[in-house]
């Protein structure tokens, strides 16, 4: 926190933002990165960060690794550390079935290859074998099926890289490529021992002791035949029984990396084990939901059987996020489903506010695979739902599911980051919002603030099972197995909602302020899988505010005719605080383009105001600058004291559903800076608390009240009745608009264009045309067509008209 801004950059600070399990990594250098959901996964660079629960063993939490070594078991990890230039060796004086190694990857993957990369100074082993298993214990002894997937069983010269493609082990749909694997066991099966290589007499002479292999002493036998002798005996031999003497280097067998290659990340598995689940949900449906995702083939359960009359009994995943996914895969130990159907969602909901799903065919099993797949083309998904079906109708049908996984490639197309509630030692008028970020072609950074005054603290209470009781529950536990009690903070209920994005920096802020308190909120967005938005810092500007707090309400807000005048109130309750400059300009305008009649300015307490009393500031010492559809009042002195509440009466007309009337506070010794007054409760002689006025619009048409005055005019430069005026009303439009209004001969060419682009469409306008055309010349006597109109999302009616105006000289 700086004097002027709330700054936040540096890992430790962008750590304590909210985010959806999974979706954002922090680097070091505290820029925040989407994830990224790699293809082709090499699964035991990470295996260390993943942690599991065996089933039926709630107390063994293992880790991805090396699960066992039969010898050097200290340098195993070097295995999969990145650096060739590290090994694990097996120790000589180790039995040659004792030179295993158990590498576990933490989680079950689809893998597709394994490669083992010998070292350099070292020898490949002379031959062994490969080995996968699926993690599920078989016998009363808890030992692991394994399967073959490489054998070396005959030494290759000089080879110190192998790559063993993996194949499916088990029946299933062709085309599959890779194995349910979590375990790769690599055995050695034969050693050259003391004898890796011959050398010469010389060379084995420099060789340290360590590399110093056998010597074989040969003697010649009759017939040709060389038979191996001790060095006693060789010496005593006679020299023409003397054979060759053979000089060897001992064997150094250094496996220097294993690399363990799968489809890619599981996207359910890497967000579900980061997801801290709803506090509420536990008992039997968040055991299913956990075992379903644990990142275990080892571990299954039965599935429920989908009902379609009531549309209940389907596993479904939220990843938080949307991620680029082609492949979502079940994995099914035992008696898997005969029947099911998968459904995946972006999350985009439909007109009636359910969700909208791409359903994949229903699919039939008979054959009882125990992995299925979809395929499909990249694309978004942020659900995925899985539906048993039924088979045969039988309840005696099964349907076990081990596992859903997703596959796919590319950064998390939308991350939302949700700072803590940020608080200042005292009301602060926010100014502007700034980041730095990086942002490729197809990507955006969007920011969103919402500010308060206060924070909710709930209790929430648990059961041992995890799962949310009240507190009179909560208190009969004995208070040695009490878990303790979780507390929710959550924005009071003056908060107000998250503001409009800001898209570039510098904007202005958008929240009401001042306030004590702020949030924000970070969306990195994507629209290509491969492009990825970064943010490194963000900084809130603030100033000392001019009213430590200003209330606002009007009145009336409700049954206010459409396109009528209307008189209302407006009710200010300024609230200074020690060293507040004040004010010395107050100004009001309307989400509508209509003008604003000032009526009266008064100043008082309630009771004062409420009998018509009170002190008259306008008409009187202040001052009224007025717009076309903004009005100003300016006190005769700055006014930064005291406690009187503000009654602006005034006249003007609405035409939206909801209009919104801004009220801002400005002082003259400080230039651009503009104080918004916030709604709320500012006067008991108004229950609205509000500054928004709702109209009953109705089937009122878009475009209304179109004339041109006067109809007959003469263009003739005599100062009189020298231009005509277009006038109409347009209503329910809030977003910039363009508004066609052009003028046409009676052969339809239009003469001149006069449109207009209006940042708040809706309102009164005159658009006066002075009878000349586009190239600046007095038209032709005669009638001409006047159109207004423009274009809606949604090609409602009544948004175009026409008129008559006549020109003479």
């Amino acid at each position: 926190m700086l004097a002027d801004r709330v700054q936040v950059q540096g890992a430790g600070q962008w750590q304590t933002w909210i985010a959806p399990p999974g979706v954002r990594v922090v680097r070091e250098d505290g820029v925040v990165v989407p994830r990224f959901l790699r293809r082709d996964l090499n699964a035991l660079s990470d295996a260390g960060t993943f942690q599991y629960v065996l089933p039926l063993a709630a107390a063994d939490t293992l880790v991805g690794g090396i699960r066992s070594a039969g010898t050097n078991a200290k340098a195993a990890p070097a295995l999969f550390d990145g650096d060739l230039g590290t090994y694990w060796e097996p120790l000589a004086e180790t039995p040659l079935d004792q030179w295993s190694v158990e590498l576990d990857l933490g989680r079950t993957l689809i893998v597709r290859r394994i490669r083992l990369r010998f070292a350099e100074d070292g020898d490949p082993f002379l031959k062994f074998r490969v080995l996968i298993s699926d993690g599920i214990e078989i016998g009363q002894k808890h030992q692991r099926r394994y399967s073959r997937v490489g054998l070396v069983n005959q030494p290759t010269e000089g080879q110190r890289d192998f790559v063993f493609d993996v194949e499916p082990q088990r029946p299933g749909d062709s085309g599959l490529s890779g194995e349910i694997a979590q375990l790769v066991r690599i055995d050695a099966l034969d050693s050259a021992g003391p004898r890796a290589r011959e050398v010469s007499p010389e060379a084995y002479a420099q060789l340290d002791s360590a590399d110093r292999g056998a010597v074989d002493y040969l003697r010649l036998a009759p017939g040709g035949r060389q038979l191996t002798v001790s060095q006693e005996t060789y010496e005593a031999l006679p020299a023409g029984e003397q054979g060759p003497v053979r000089y060897f280097r001992q064997e150094h067998p250094r496996l220097a990396e294993v690399e363990v290659y799968a489809f890619g990340d599981n996207i359910v598995g890497l967000t579900q084990r980061e997801k801290k689940r709803d506090a509420s949900e536990g008992g039997f449906e968040f055991l299913l939901f956990r075992i379903f995702t644990d990142g275990l083939y080892a571990s299954w359960f039965p599935m429920p059987l989908y009902n379609p009359f009531d549309n209940k009994s389907w596993v479904e995943i939220d990843l938080g996020a949307r991620y680029w996914l082609d492949r979502v895969s079940l994995l099914c130990p035992a008696n898997p489903p005969l029947a099911y159907q998968v459904r995946i969602s972006e999350g985009d909901l439909d007109p009636g506010g359910e969700r909208v799903w791409a359903a994949f065919d229903p699919r039939r099993n008979p054959e009882g695979y125990q992995r299925l797949e979809e395929t499909f083309p990249l694309q978004e998904v942020r659900y995925i739902e899985v539906r048993r079906l039924g088979f045969s109708g039988t309840q005696e049908e099964e349907g076990n599911l081990g596992e859903i996984q997703a596959y796919g490639e590319g950064y998390v197309s939308e991350v939302t980051l949700t700072s803590p509630f940020i608080q200042l030692s005292r009301p602060r008028l926010y100014t502007a919002v700034n980041w730095q970020g990086d942002t490729p072609p197809g990507t955006r950074i969007e920011v969103r603030t919402r500010s308060g005054d206060q924070v909710l603290e709930i209790p929430h209470y648990f059961a041992i099972t995890g799962r949310e009781i009240s507190r009179q529950l909560w208190e009969r536990i004995p208070e040695s197995q009490r878990p303790p009690a979780k507390i929710e903070e959550v924005p009071g209920p003056e908060w107000s909602n998250w503001s409009e994005g800001y898209r570039e920096q510098g904007e202005a802020f958008k929240s009401p302020s001042p306030r004590r308190m702020v949030q924000a909120q970070v969306r990195l967005q994507s629209e290509e899988p491969l492009q990825a938005a970064t943010i490194r810092n963000l900084e809130l500007h603030f100033e000392p505010p001019l009213v430590d707090q200003v209330l606002g309400e009007i009145w009336p807000v409700w049954g206010v005719a459409p396109g009528q005048e209307q008189e209302f109130t407006l009710y200010l309750m300024p609230k200074f605080g020690t060293g507040n400059p004040g004010f010395d300009r107050l100004n009001l305008r309307s989400s509508s383009s209509a003008p604003i009649e000032v009526l009266e300015l008064r100043s008082g307490t309630d009771g004062e105001l409420r009998g018509g009393e009170g002190r008259r500031l306008w008409p009187g010492t202040w001052r009224l600058e007025e717009g076309a559809d903004e009005v100003s009042l300016l006190p005769p002195r700055p006014v930064n004291t005291g406690n009187a509440v503000y009654a602006l009466r005034f006249r003007t007309r609405v035409f939206l559903q909801s209009t919104v009337f801004s009220a801002v506070l400005e002082r003259q010794s400080r230039p651009g800076t503009a104080q918004q007054i916030s709604q709320g409760d500012a006067t008991g002689l108004a229950t609205s608390q509000s500054l928004v006025v709702v109209s009953e619009l109705g089937n009122h048409p878009l475009l209304d009240e179109v004339a041109v005055v006067p109809p007959l005019f003469t263009p003739n430069g005599d100062g009189v009745n020298d231009q005509a005026e277009i006038r109409f009303s347009v209503f329910h439009l809030e977003a910039a608009r363009t508004i066609g209004v052009g003028i046409y001969d009676l052969q339809g060419r239009r003469v001149r264009d006069l449109s207009l682009r209006e940042a708040r469409p809706s309102g009164t306008h005159h658009i006066p045309w002075d009878g000349r055309a586009e190239t600046g010349r007095l038209v032709p006597p005669g009638t001409y067509l006047v159109r207004a109109r423009f274009a809606t999302d949604s090609d409602a009616p009544h948004t175009q008209v026409v008129r008559l105006v006549g020109v003479v000289y």
